[in-house]
């Protein structure tokens, strides 16, 4: 988030100008500094979320403050209450005899499998709305109030993702659909979410597929890039304006690539693979691996980009009602873009590709059109940029220094053939 953004929303102005006290008042609640600071970023998350989506703006100054600290306050709430729903759950692990014999433990990886890869293919309020109000157990009204939305729209939210989820798993189960009701009391039995008076097996299942270790939202900015350590060693590396959920489970670890593209170092873990969700308008692209080096990319057109560094790397697509389209496997050197669209062309693997070589400093482009390499570029560039449609299906190919992206604006005349012209402080690009 740019600064000239934090100015133009009350709410995120009222955030910077209380940082302090909010950072103080946090700490008085949780007792740690560190703990503060987190929290006051997950604020911030989500007032950000909130501007993008253009909730309803506050008042007054006053109001917008009041808001903030209310948000945050239930923020510290949810922390609280998952701990205590972790503490209820964790002598599980350690109970003899509790946990499944392998063929079990497979048959749920599977269904949580299934329920992830659903769960992907719903808008991301959907998603969260979902899972914080039947996993976290957070009220409708507040969620309601954060979103913008009215409670019957919640609920409404919360109906699709159960139906989705629940077609999966009879997908995955083989059985036939089941009326609409016992669907929900089903999805419900399976996952625990009807409550959370649990024991012993099941409680071990509720642990390993519900409960997160440890969670993690991470963003960046217009121009910035931001590396976020990982509670196993590895890290994920976020490009300019991108944004990473993270969350790591007994059994597995998930990351969801919302905006950008982002660079993930994974340690190796053969009992826990590493899961990449980047949910699209029409499905949802995953990406899953043991332990490798690879970079996830969000690209115009609800398109993805995964380009693998080192290691073996599994791709595959989904649609909007959560079945497989499409699954390849990549090796270091490979490159794939992929789509969750019904009549993607299929996909062409390309070798001696560089993994996400915005590190580097620099933007590769291969036979993309115009208007493609420039929404590309406006995560550094300094001044808008305005394509008109008929240039931007111009093709190109190069190479783009990104400290020079303005740069590559200027020259465009000698590379394709378009007038290029800056007024009013924005460039325009014209066909010749």
């Amino acid at each position: 988030m740019t600064a000239q953004a934090a100015a133009s929303s009350p709410l995120l102005a009222s955030f910077r100008d209380s940082y302090r006290d909010l950072v103080r008042y946090l700490a008085r609640r949780t007792g740690c500094a560190d703990e503060a600071r987190d929290v006051a970023h997950d604020t911030w998350l989500r007032l950000a979320d909130m501007d993008l989506r253009g909730a309803p703006p506050v008042q007054c100054e006053a109001e917008a403050r009041a808001y903030v600290f209310t948000m945050a306050r239930n923020l510290v709430i949810d922390r609280r209450r998952h701990e205590g729903m972790a503490q209820r759950h964790a002598h599980v692990l350690a109970a003899p005899g509790q946990g499944p014999d392998e063929t079990e433990a497979l048959m749920y990886r599977q269904a949580i499998a299934a329920v992830e890869a659903a769960l992907a293919t719903v808008p991301e309020r959907t998603r969260q709305v979902f899972l914080r109000h039947r996993i976290n157990g957070e009220d409708q009204g507040a969620l309601a109030a954060e979103f913008g939305i009215s409670r019957n729209m919640v609920e409404r939210d919360v109906m699709l993702a159960m139906d989705r989820v629940q077609a999966a798993m009879e997908r995955w189960h083989g059985s036939a659909p089941t009326a609409r009701r016992g669907r929900r009391r089903a999805l419900s039995a399976l996952l625990g979410v009807a409550g959370l008076s649990v024991s012993g097996a099941l409680a071990w299942r509720w642990w390993r597929i519900a409960v997160p270790a440890w969670q993690r939202a991470a963003a960046t900015g217009h121009a910035q890039t931001l590396r976020q350590p990982l509670p196993d060693g590895g890290s994920v590396t976020l490009d300019a304006q991108s944004r990473v959920q993270l969350a790591y489970y007994a059994a597995r670890r998930s990351a969801r690539l919302l905006a950008g593209a982002a660079f993930f170092d994974v340690v190796r873990d053969e009992d826990r693979p590493f899961v990449v969700d980047v949910p699209c308008e029409q499905g949802a692209v995953r990406i899953t691996v043991l332990g490798t080096r690879f970079g996830v990319e969000r690209l115009p057109g609800d398109a993805v980009e995964v380009q693998v560094e080192s290691g073996l790397v599994r791709v595959e697509s989904f649609g909007a009602d959560g079945g497989a389209r499409t699954l390849r496997e990549l090796r270091a050197g490979e490159a794939m873009r992929i789509s969750a669209e019904p009549d993607q062309t299929p996909p062409r693997v390309r070798s001696g590709v560089a993994a996400a070589p915005w590190r580097q400093g620099m933007v590769a482009f291969t036979d993309v059109p115009l208007g493609e390499a420039v929404e590309r570029l406006r995560r550094y560039l300094p001044r808008p940029v305005l394509v008109e449609p008929q240039a931007a299906l111009l093709r190109l190919s190069g190479q783009v220094r990104i400290a020079q992206a303005e740069d590559f604006v200027r020259a465009l005349p000698s590379v394709v053939p378009v007038r290029v012209q800056l007024a009013a402080g924005r460039w325009s690009v014209a066909a010749r």
